[in-house]
């Protein structure tokens, strides 16, 4: 969504900023960040706030500061440097946790930072106790981890799949090379074996234009020889809503069904892999709490009355808990402490929350309630009550939906009036 921030105030841009920094954690802030968002920089720099204001304004230089210097002892080379010193001492990559408790809680955090996972570590250090490659729920080891987030995407909705066919005999003379090989193969509606590239834009942080050029040349081949060809971003690996829509067309729209463990029910299935690491990670950090109760988003990021509290912040655990699990809330139902959450409603968590709810639906919490009611929509109970709740609290704590949406950039389009009949 490309918003222009020209006839935005200081307390609204403000309030945007502070929205990134919920969804992205300090890292959103970032002057080569902000640069991305449309004209954001120049509206902040028309309206007298520098980047060093906007952090002091929001309470976060200590943390900025803080993310600097994580960022700068620990680059990637460094962090799998130490990880193979490790590796080489224990026969394996122990988990996050076992950094944490041995001195290295930084390493984790500026590996979260840098938005990997463990087994992105495994797999650029070639070791996942015997091998690269990232386990699906299937038991099928692939080379990426985007490759096994599709997989278990495929697999939880019954989906035939497995690793990618080599290429037909004549890409070899099409593409000047040995051979090629497909990411994956699924079999669609219709009986059809499609054939899937998964298109990464740094293959492990290396050969940018070799890549591209290879990618290039795929796509050419497969446009002229192969009907049942689909080309994926890798990104779009880790986002269930985006890649419902890519499949629609070959295996139509269905409800996840096949499940492990309970706690699959709960995260979405393109989320599993990196889930089920970050899980346990979080059972292992309530042991510290003499309640082992999981502590709220307040608590991770110290903030409100959570602010002047002992020891570090938890920052990116509190962006990837949201990322990969859902939030807070679905942690503690998942860890069977559903009766510790309680939200606590303020303007902060009302835009938030409506920010995530536009994303979902693309409509305001109290246009999906009211097609809720007319029997237009199917939703849960629980989305129902939260759109009931969300909608009330945008009305006490922000003002019209009007306002809230305009913050978030959005326009509300009125609804033509209808002429009275006679």
């Amino acid at each position: 969504m490309n918003i222009d921030f020209n006839g935005y105030t200081k307390d609204n841009l403000i309030e945007y900023c502070k929205g990134i920094y919920n969804d992205k954690g300090i890292e959103g802030l970032l002057y080569s960040h902000i640069k991305k968002k449309g004209n954001l920089y120049m509206a902040l720099y028309k309206n007298g706030i520098t980047l060093k204001d906007l952090l002091s304004i929001l309470g976060l230089t200590a943390e900025y500061e803080s993310f600097k210097n994580t960022n700068k002892k620990w680059s990637y080379d460094k962090i799998l440097e130490k990880c193979r010193e490790v590796v080489n001492e224990y026969g394996y990559l122990p988990p996050a946790e076992w950094f944490r408790k041995n001195g290295y809680g930084s390493l984790v955090t500026a590996m979260y930072q840098r938005e990997k996972s463990f087994a992105d570590l495994r797999n650029d250090l070639n070791t996942d106790e015997g091998g690269s490659f990232v386990l699906s729920k299937n038991g099928i080891r692939w080379l990426s981890h985007p490759e096994a987030s599709f997989s278990n995407f495929l697999y939880a909705r019954g989906i035939a799949h497995d690793r990618g066919r080599k290429y037909p005999e004549g890409y070899s003379d099409f593409a000047d090379a040995r051979y090629g090989i497909y990411d994956v193969q699924f079999t669609d509606l219709h009986g059809n074996i499609v054939d899937v590239e998964i298109w990464g834009d740094k293959p492990n942080g290396h050969g940018e234009e070799h890549y591209a050029k290879k990618r290039e040349t795929k796509e050419a081949f497969n446009a002229e020889n192969n009907n049942n060809f689909l080309g994926v971003e890798y990104k779009d690996c880790f986002d269930e809503q985006r890649l419902t829509a890519i499949l629609e067309p070959y295996i139509g729209i269905i409800e996840p069904y096949i499940f492990q463990k309970s706690t699959d029910k709960i995260i979405p299935s393109t989320h599993w892999s990196n889930a089920d690491e970050l899980l346990d990670y979080c059972r292992e950090f309530i042991k510290q709490f003499e309640n082992q109760e999981f502590p709220t988003e307040e608590w991770l990021r110290k903030r409100g009355k959570w602010k002047d509290r002992e020891g570090e912040a938890y920052n990116t655990l509190s962006v990837y808990i949201k990322k990969w699990i859902g939030g807070v809330r679905k942690l503690r139902e998942i860890l069977g402490q559903e009766s510790v959450s309680t939200k606590v409603w303020n303007k902060e968590t009302a835009m938030h929350d409506l920010k995530e709810w536009y994303e979902r639906y693309g409509s305001t919490p109290g246009s999906v309630v009211a097609r809720y009611k007319s029997g237009k929509m199917d939703l849960t109970k629980e989305e129902y009550l939260k759109g009931a709740s969300l909608n009330h609290a945008i009305t006490k704590y922000v003002g019209t939906m009007s306002e809230a949406m305009n913050m978030l950039g959005v326009k509300i389009r009125k609804s033509p009036s209808k002429k009275h009949k006679r």
